[in-house]
């Protein structure tokens, strides 16, 4: 009895940990610059598929669609095992058959396929569009440091506290939506200043004809993607501009910029998406 009652004791006991670096220290500093560099190459992969995406073959695109897709599933994936994880722990006894069956298999990997597959294609649409908005790349550079910086931030402070099992998750979390909301509010005031046609004397049919006609590329697949993606935008212009004319009721405007948060927060969702699979199992406990 006593020797159990010592054994619950030593396990009560807290274990000892590996002190954190230091975020000035060498090693720390080059691993958080290793980081912000390789999320750097892939804004600037993103660069040059917006300068070549409306004159690349539709093989191309597609082959361009299957890695980026695949890089996010990385992060979806390994994110959803983790998550998966700690339901299993926390409902399920460790010798159920369950808990085993519901590890997460092809059922999971189809689903975060699914999802990884929508997400780079709303990235690389956007990307086309956009264009060479100075404002955006500069918001997107910008996104990287935070999104090192909050990484790294949360890493320090949950370091003694997060189980290491869990650590990724909650630190892609941390990471996704602290630079989530920046660049959101970022691009909804950016949406605010930015000149805009002038729909008021001009139909629906008009101002998606005249937003549409825009958007030619040697793909069909880039060419009906960015019209459609232009409509959304174009919809909400013409909504906002016969809402203000008309003289409409606050919730009406209101639901146009409910459109204007969704577009962009689908956006914005891609690239930190995309962010946190390209440092997936860059931690360090397991990764580099």
């Amino acid at each position: 009895m006593f020797k159990q009652y010592d054994w619950l004791l030593c396990q009560n006991e807290p274990m000892t940990m590996t002190p954190r670096l230091p975020v000035n220290a060498p090693a720390e500093r080059s691993r958080l610059i290793g980081h912000a560099a390789m999320l750097l190459l892939w804004v600037a992969a993103l660069w040059l598929f917006m300068l070549q995406g409306r004159v690349l073959a539709t093989g191309w695109v597609v082959a361009i669609w299957v890695v980026v897709s695949l890089v996010m599933l990385r992060g979806l994936f390994r994110r959803a095992r983790i998550r998966r994880r700690a339901w299993r722990s926390a409902y399920l006894y460790p010798e159920s058959p369950w808990n085993r069956r519901l590890r997460g298999g092809l059922c999971l990997f189809v689903i975060q396929l699914g999802k990884a597959g929508v997400l780079a294609a709303i990235l690389l649409l956007t990307v086309v569009r956009i264009g060479e908005e100075p404002e955006i790349w500069r918001l997107m550079l910008v996104a990287v440091l935070l999104f090192v910086l909050v990484r790294a931030i949360a890493d320090r402070v949950f370091w003694r506290d997060a189980s290491p099992v869990y650590r990724p998750e909650l630190l892609a979390r941390v990471g996704q939506w602290g630079t989530g909301v920046v660049m959101v509010l970022c691009l909804m005031l950016w949406a605010l200043v930015q000149p805009q046609p002038d729909f008021r004397e001009a139909t629906l049919e008009q101002a998606l004809w005249h937003v549409t006609d825009r958007e030619a590329a040697a793909s069909v697949v880039v060419e009906k993607g960015t019209q459609w993606v232009a409509a959304w935008q174009g919809a909400e212009q013409w909504v906002a501009q016969q809402v203000t004319a008309l003289d409409q009721p606050y919730w009406f405007r209101a639901g146009v910029w409910v459109s204007v948060l969704v577009r962009q927060s689908l956006f914005v969702m891609a690239l930190v998406v995309l962010f946190n699979g390209v440092l997936a199992g860059r931690l360090r406990d397991g990764g580099a």
